[in-house]
């Protein structure tokens, strides 16, 4: 919390390279909203991870960092219940991914050279991401299907348990106290008949 309030007024300020802090900014909201996610406060990991998204609007579209804000940003939501947002946020992260994939090989055919050993790595790291986020979109997807079959099932256990009991109408349960209460009034003075008789 401290670093981010630290990189915050760094970034407002303009000391050092904008860029740079935003990155850094960036990442520490974002682990922020890792921990927000650790300690099951969804609402506050999604709200901690959509800042992160605005702060990082000025990086290069294809930036590594932001496939893992909107990847971050689906995990939580899947979590908080938001599952079309999820996958949404999901695919936004394969979208970035295959973007900068892409951008590393054309910048390696437009200068003519093959890519360096770096880019090499960094392309088959990406590519090896794609199929864990899909994966993951199946998972949320997975969750959705279990939500709505638990909320039908609750809704169906509601007027299941109530058409078991018959329907009753409200002023005939008021009648039926009325009744009790008066049967009861009648043992009473019975009861109290009785002990007279007995008496004299």
């Amino acid at each position: 919390e401290l670093a981010k309030v630290v990189y915050t007024k760094q970034v407002e300020s303009g000391e050092g390279t904008k860029i740079e802090l935003e990155e850094r900014l960036c990442s520490t909201i974002l682990t922020l909203g890792e921990v927000s996610i650790e300690n099951e406060n969804y609402s506050q990991a999604v709200e901690d991870i959509q800042l992160c998204i605005k702060k990082v609007k000025s990086l290069p579209k294809d930036s590594r960092i932001i496939a893992e804000v909107h990847y971050q940003l689906g995990v939580a939501q899947g979590f908080h219940s938001k599952f079309d947002e999820a996958v949404e946020s999901l695919n936004s992260a394969i979208s970035i991914i295959k973007e900068r994939t892409k951008n590393i090989k054309e910048g390696a055919k437009s200068s003519k050279k093959s890519p360096s050993k770096e880019e090499k790595i960094e392309i088959t790291e990406l590519e090896a991401l794609i199929p864990e986020i899909e994966e993951k979109i199946a998972d949320t997807k997975d969750m959705k299907k279990e939500a709505e079959a638990k909320t039908k099932e609750g809704a169906n256990g509601i007027t299941s348990s109530s058409t078991e009991g018959g329907s009753k109408n409200v002023s005939s349960i008021s009648v039926k106290r009325k009744v009790e209460d008066d049967d009861s009034k009648n043992k009473k003075f019975v009861s109290d008949k009785e002990k007279t008789a007995a008496a004299s």
